[in-house]
């Protein structure tokens, strides 16, 4: 992590990951990393058959994009936004990552 980045615990089992000055490609990458951190852990969740009886995760991503016209404010925006890729990657098959890209306005 970078000095600039935060990460809290958002609620129940769900952590959420502030990277600033980051953009969908990287926000991507760094989730996946952070998949395959929690995959290789091999923790054990009985009666978990999507993880083969281990601890997966499914991340969702969301990058706001700031450009004229937008209409989306953040960060309630951007939060749906990560929330609504999260349902993406767990109904694609969970233990995946999807992101999302969430148009805002410029502070013009």
């Amino acid at each position: 992590m970078r000095a600039t980045d935060v990460i809290a615990r958002y609620g129940g089992e769900e952590l959420g990951v502030i990277l600033p000055s980051t953009d969908t490609a990287g926000a991507a990458e760094i989730a996946e990393k952070i998949r395959c951190a929690v995959e290789a852990l091999r923790l054990t969740h009985e009666g978990h058959a999507e993880g083969r009886g281990h601890v997966t995760a499914s991340i969702g991503a969301a990058t706001a994009l700031a450009r004229q016209g937008g209409t989306m404010s953040v960060p309630a925006s951007l939060l749906l936004a990560a929330d609504t890729a999260l349902y993406k990657a767990k109904h694609g098959g969970r233990n995946r990552v999807a992101t999302a890209l969430l148009v805002a306005p410029t502070n013009s």
